[in-house]
């Protein structure tokens, strides 16, 4: 398994939607909350496993009804999480993510 990190900007995302959708329920922010745990950890697995969507990002699906994605990057010695992103944002947030 590959360490991972997350941009605090990632953290923040993550904060934001679990907001929203304990807004609509708390049971929707807590299998939102799920559902990136699960995604993270395949990421942490197979982090090689979905298609680079942008120079060497890759974006892993979050599931379980959620549409949003995981933009990461496979580094040498750990996984960097930018994003999490629903797909109807501007990509160029976390397009200018990726080049810090």
């Amino acid at each position: 398994m590959t360490p991972v990190r997350f941009l605090r900007s990632a953290q923040a995302d993550i904060r934001a939607e679990k907001s929203f959708y304990r807004k609509i329920s708390p049971e929707l922010a807590i299998r939102f909350q799920t559902a990136v745990q699960a995604a993270v950890q395949g990421i942490a697995f197979q982090p090689l496993a979905m298609q680079v969507v942008d120079f060497d990002i890759r974006r892993w699906p979050v599931d379980n009804g959620f549409p949003h994605g995981i933009l990461y990057r496979v580094e040498e010695q750990q996984i960097l999480i930018l994003a999490v992103f629903h797909p109807k944002q501007d990509p160029e947030l976390w397009k200018a993510r990726a080049q810090t």
